[in-house]
């Protein structure tokens, strides 16, 4: 059953969800987001490319690791309008399946790796989710998503891209996504175990909203 939407004219709950990539954020999403009202989706992935270039990873690492370090201002600027109620035509903003323009949000669901913990970001986020995995199997769902998304490219080329991301998770990749995990999960206000059905998951994520939503 779907929550009781708010009204328009209330501020919209931001809800971050965090985890490494593998986790299943965006399963979680999905998987709540039909019960929420009107829901608008940011994805951290659409503002900022990262990319396997070890030395990148290796240096940012070197230096502290510092999430405030990995700028999104573009991303920042759009939760903002959203917030307030707004919308941003060119916007890397998912819209709804029919691609309308949706009316103003009941609840923003924010793709954030850092969950809290970057300063741009963190006094936007209401509520706070990390889903915690085993990074084995993290690595292991991340790559057989690789492998379905790069199977009709075959040859050699979907090889050496497999290949690229493997050896810069096993150089640099693999403490990068641990130290923004703990970071995330420092903040979180709800750990969720990974490992759960999907639908308990969201389960929990719906209450959790429900708990923070004004009656």
């Amino acid at each position: 059953m779907a929550l009781e939407t708010r009204p328009i004219s209330r501020r919209p709950l931001v809800v971050a969800v965090s985890g490494p990539s593998g986790a299943g954020k965006s399963s979680l999403i999905e998987a709540a987001a039909g019960r929420l009202g009107r829901v608008v989706r940011l994805h951290f992935d659409h503002y900022v490319t990262l990319g396997n270039d070890i030395g990148t990873i290796a240096a940012w690492l070197e230096g502290g690791a510092d999430p405030d370090q990995v700028a999104t201002p573009r991303l920042v600027d759009d939760l903002r309008r959203l917030v307030e109620g707004g919308w941003i035509e060119g916007s890397p903003i998912e819209r709804p399946p029919d691609g309308a323009r949706p009316a103003p949000a009941d609840v923003v669901i924010l793709e954030e790796p850092f969950g809290r913990s970057r300063a741009e970001i963190g006094p936007l986020i209401d509520l706070a989710v990390h889903i915690d995995v085993p990074s084995d199997v993290a690595l292991a769902r991340r790559t057989l998503r690789l492998i379905g998304e790069l199977r009709d490219r075959g040859g050699t080329a979907a090889l050496d891209e497999a290949e690229g991301q493997l050896r810069a998770f096993l150089a640099a990749g693999r403490e990068a996504y641990l130290s923004a995990d703990r970071s995330a999960r420092g903040t979180a206000d709800l750990v969720l175990d990974g490992m759960r059905p999907v639908e308990a998951l969201a389960g929990a994520l719906l209450s959790a909203i429900a708990a923070r939503r004004p009656r």
